[in-house]
């Protein structure tokens, strides 16, 4: 008889459900659980296979049911069953040595297996098997550890993907043979601090690497991690803005030339830092450091002694602050570096109306060309410019403040 409450009306609605729509069935009692009478109720009411299936799904099918459902070994119906989380442990201990591969799969996905069934499954021959679960978050260390050392890299690589994965087996997986198992590892969102220290300090240019590609860091591991031998690394450090005043200044001195480089273009770059570059035996650190905004003006002129033509060219595009410097270029006679300061934006005033005193007729004619307009000109500088030949220039000097 039905409990108290459930009529034979709801017994046949609940049928009607089921036969119309298996799967919406199964969605909407997976909110409203059944009780345990109202699955007697079905059970003994009909028996059709879209039934069987519905119980088998159930998280309060009575035991009996299940076992029967088990005996009469329909392979649809024991698939489902494999799958519930609720099916007592005997049961899913039969089924984990049932014959099909699939059935077996999906039982290794359960997370109410417990470990004599899950190292049954351990052992299974299917690799699907296996890897089915080692995706299984609810796995107990133990079985994670006898994964690790699965001879198919799949399964060992899907393990490596477990939210929740024990210390020892987290070190066993990076020191996995195959390099995409010490990656992915590497890169898991949960492994260890103590793990994650051991590799970043073991010198191992790829570890390293993979672990300045993680998204968040502690400020430990990026200390470790500036002390690497390995350009790449110290660049990725840089990068990263994680490196000290100090450990910046030892790579500037002691570091790869693209290292260099590198500083050597890094905005706001401090003064202490550009003595050092300035005296940088490759030339491309000291073009970088005199293409640099922030550069020192007393730096600027001290690059201008090397009297290096791509040096000087450098200085003359630089849109910093650099007046004593600009005005050092505007005595050299080089049409070039005077036309390139002309072109510069952050040329001053005084500087610009030097230039038009001394330059050659040709820096004139790009003069007139770019149409700059002067905001003020010495009185040599406008003289110069009326007595042009070149009616354009001549024209300028109106518009001169």
């Amino acid at each position: 008889m039905s409990e108290p409450g459930t009529s034979q009306n709801q017994i046949e609605s609940i049928l009607l459900e089921i036969f119309s729509d298996l799967d919406t069935a199964l969605a909407k009692y997976k909110r409203k659980v059944l009780s345990a009478q109202q699955l007697r109720d079905l059970f003994a009411q009909e028996d059709a296979l879209q039934l069987r299936l519905f119980l088998a799904a159930q998280a309060n099918t009575p035991g009996r049911i299940f076992e029967t459902l088990l005996q009469k070994g329909e392979l649809q119906v024991l698939r489902v069953m494999a799958g519930n989380e609720q099916l007592p442990l005997p049961l899913l201990q039969r089924l984990a040595k049932h014959p099909n591969a699939e059935l077996r799969r999906i039982l290794a996905g359960n997370r109410s297996i417990n470990v004599p069934i899950a190292q049954i499954l351990c052992n299974d021959p299917d690799l699907r098997v296996r890897i089915a679960l080692a995706t299984n978050s609810a796995i107990s260390p133990r079985i994670q550890a006898l994964l690790s050392s699965d001879d198919e890299s799949l399964v060992r690589a899907r393990l490596s993907r477990l939210s929740r994965l024990d210390e020892e087996v987290q070190f066993a997986l990076c020191d996995d043979w195959d390099l995409l198992i010490h990656i992915k590892t590497l890169l898991s969102a949960r492994i260890s601090l103590e793990c994650l220290r051991t590799w970043a300090a073991s010198g191992e240019l790829v570890s390293q690497l993979v672990i300045c590609r993680r998204k968040k860091l502690p400020a430990e591991i990026w200390d470790i991690l500036a002390e690497s031998p390995h350009a790449q690394v110290q660049m990725q450090v840089l990068e990263q803005g994680k490196l000290s005043q100090e450990q910046t200044a030892e790579l500037a001195r002691r570091g790869a030339e693209p290292l260099r480089g590198k500083i050597a273009l890094t905005a706001e770059l401090q003064l202490p830092l550009q003595r050092i570059l300035s005296q940088d035996s490759s030339e491309q650190v000291r073009l970088n450091l005199a293409a640099n905004p922030a550069l020192d003006d007393g730096i600027g002129r001290f690059l201008m002694q090397s009297r290096q033509p791509a040096l000087l060219q450098m200085l003359a595009q630089n849109p910093g602050v650099i007046p004593l410097t600009r005005m050092e270029l505007l005595t050299l006679d080089d049409a070039l570096i005077h036309k390139l300061l002309l072109a510069n934006p952050s040329l001053e005033d005084d500087a610009l109306s030097k230039l038009l005193e001394i330059c050659q007729d040709e820096v004139l004619y790009h003069f007139a060309y770019r149409q700059i307009r002067p905001k003020s000109l010495s009185p040599v500088a406008r003289q110069r410019l009326e007595s042009s030949r070149l009616l354009r220039v001549q024209a300028l000097v109106g518009r001169a403040m």
